[in-house]
C-alpha cells in the first residue's frame, strides 16, 4: 500500500501544472439491470420515462479541488419491437440524489420516428463543462433516463441499451 501512495504522489507530482486527470469508465459501475432496460408502453402515452439513478463515491479529496473541465460522452441503442413512437436518451450528473433529474441534462439523444423492426444508435455530442462545482465533491449521482413517447395505437415496447459512458474530469490538483 504504501510503494502505491508513492507511485501515485510520484505521479501526482509529475502532472506539470497541478492537474489531475481521471478518466472514468462510469458505464463498469453500473449494475447490468441499468445498462440494459426492457419497456412496453400503452400506444397513445405522452411520454413514460424508465430511469436509473446511481450514487458515485470519488476518490478522497475530491472535494478540495476545482473541477477546470468536465467531459461526458456517451452512446446507446435503442429496439423498436411493436409499436411507434419514440425515445429520447438523457444523462444527468448531480450532487443529491433530489436535484438529479431536475434542470438540463449532460447528454442527451433523440431517436426520432421509431417503427416496428427498428434499431437506432443513440450517439449524444460530447459536453464539456467547465469549472463544475458538481464535480468538487466526494461523490456525485449519476441519472439515466429513457423518455418514451408513443403514438396512438398498439404498444410501443422494446429495449434500451447503453453502450458506452464515460467521464474525463480535469482537476486542479488539492486532492493530497
Amino acid at each position: 500500500m504504501k510503494a502505491f501512495v508513492a507511485a501515485l504522489l510520484v505521479l501526482v507530482a509529475a502532472c506539470g501544472e497541478g492537474r489531475a486527470i481521471f478518466n472514468v469508465d462510469v458505464l463498469s459501475f453500473l449494475s447490468p439491470s441499468d445498462s440494459l432496460k426492457r419497456f412496453s408502453v400503452p400506444g397513445g402515452i405522452p411520454q413514460a420515462d424508465s430511469s436509473a439513478a446511481r450514487r458515485f463515491f470519488l476518490p478522497p479529496g475530491f472535494g478540495k479541488s476545482t473541477a477546470d473541465s468536465v467531459t461526458a460522452s456517451a452512446s446507446a441503442s435503442v429496439i423498436d419491437t411493436s409499436g411507434s413512437g419514440s425515445v429520447r436518451f438523457d444523462v444527468f450528473f448531480a450532487k443529491t440524489q433530489a436535484a438529479l433529474f431536475l434542470g438540463t441534462p449532460y447528454l442527451t439523444a433523440n431517436s426520432g420516428a421509431l417503427v416496428p423492426g427498428d434499431s437506432v444508435a443513440l450517439l449524444p455530442p460530447s459536453s464539456v463543462s467547465l469549472a463544475d462545482s458538481v464535480f468538487q465533491s466526494d461523490t456525485v449521482w449519476v441519472g439515466i433516463r429513457a423518455r418514451i413517447t408513443t403514438n396512438i395505437g398498439p404498444n410501443m415496447a422494446g429495449r434500451i441499451r447503453i453502450t458506452s459512458l464515460n467521464l474525463r474530469i480535469v482537476l486542479q490538483d488539492k486532492i493530497l
